[in-house]
């Protein structure tokens, strides 16, 4: 986690640039893009000349509505921007949307950016849906430094995510921090497995992880009450503007071989925390995954060999 002084620099001194890295001729998919960091990030990449930018909107009317906006807005041609329905939390949307995207001529740039904050529990994928929605496989994956804070429940038993089916062993203001945690196990295993550091492909991928800042996005659209206050009142007082975290997503998007696995924040690659750093952990977590994948797709590990 940040140190105090750290949170402060990055919140109100640390000079954040329009990102100038160029998307030209490039195909780019963005999930969570309707609204808050997504849509700033889409608008950051159409100045930078995309070809094609797909916006990954759970509501067609809300996605429809921030197409509309953004071409107001930018002036650029109808053809670029177009909407795709996917509810993360629906495993057959997931399947028609990745479908669809296997019918690109190209995909060059992954930015997974959606993400919950809840107070309501809910099931879904078998698990509380915080942790679904967090845990999504250049690909870019917008986490946050409160990884480092999640408290890591190791007294799950054999299925982690199952144990969360339990309303008593969740805690709402551990749930967003831990989905972060599982993020990163998850994005170092696949970064390892997918293209190994010293690999042969001559074009190799590149998975990143990137913490945008405390922004002024819609996260605490789910919270409610005296977390809400709360949150609406630290928003006020130290958040950024949505634009100057998206430039930080959109520099992590276009950065280097160098960022490979890694995880970056202030626009800089960063250690990891200790707790990142254990491998049991993180290879329980991606094995746990990818049978709860397997289930849902048969197969489909086959494709990271």
């Amino acid at each position: 986690m940040p140190s105090l002084g750290d949170f402060v620099h990055a919140q109100f001194f640390l000079k954040i640039p329009a990102p100038s890295a160029s998307f030209d001729s490039k195909t780019v998919v963005v999930t969570g893009a309707n609204g808050g960091l997504g849509k700033e990030i889409v608008k950051h990449i159409i100045r930078l000349g995309a070809d094609r930018v797909i916006l990954g909107c759970r509501s067609g009317s809300r996605g429809n509505a921030a197409k509309e906006e953004i071409e107001g807005l930018l002036k650029c041609n109808p053809h670029i921007i177009e909407v795709w329905e996917v509810d993360l939390e629906s495993p057959s949307s997931i399947k028609s949307f990745v479908d669809r995207a296997n019918s690109l001529a190209r995909l060059d740039v992954l930015i997974n950016n959606a993400g919950i904050s809840a107070v309501n529990f809910k099931i879904v994928y078998d698990t509380e849906r915080t942790l679904a929605n967090g845990v999504t496989p250049h690909m870019t994956i917008v986490g946050s430094a409160l990884y480092d804070v999640a408290k890591y429940p190791d007294n799950h038993g054999d299925d982690m995510f199952a144990w969360f089916q339990h309303e008593p062993h969740v805690n709402p203001a551990n749930q967003y921090n831990l989905s972060k945690l599982l993020q990163l196990y998850t994005a170092i295993k696949l970064s390892a497995i997918v293209d190994p550091v010293n690999t042969t492909n001559p074009n190799p991928i590149v998975i990143n992880s990137v913490d945008p800042c405390f922004c002024k996005t819609g996260l605490s659209g789910e919270l409610n009450g005296a977390r809400k206050v709360i949150f609406k009142i630290l928003e006020s007082i130290a958040a950024r503007p949505a634009e100057e975290g998206a430039a930080l997503v959109v520099k992590a998007a276009a950065a280097g071989r160098q960022t490979h696995g890694s995880y970056m924040r202030a626009g800089e690659v960063q250690k990891y925390a200790p707790i990142v750093q254990d491998d049991k952990r993180a290879t329980y977590v991606w094995e746990l995954l990818g049978k709860k994948l397997e289930a849902l797709q048969p197969g489909i590990l086959q494709n990271l060999r």
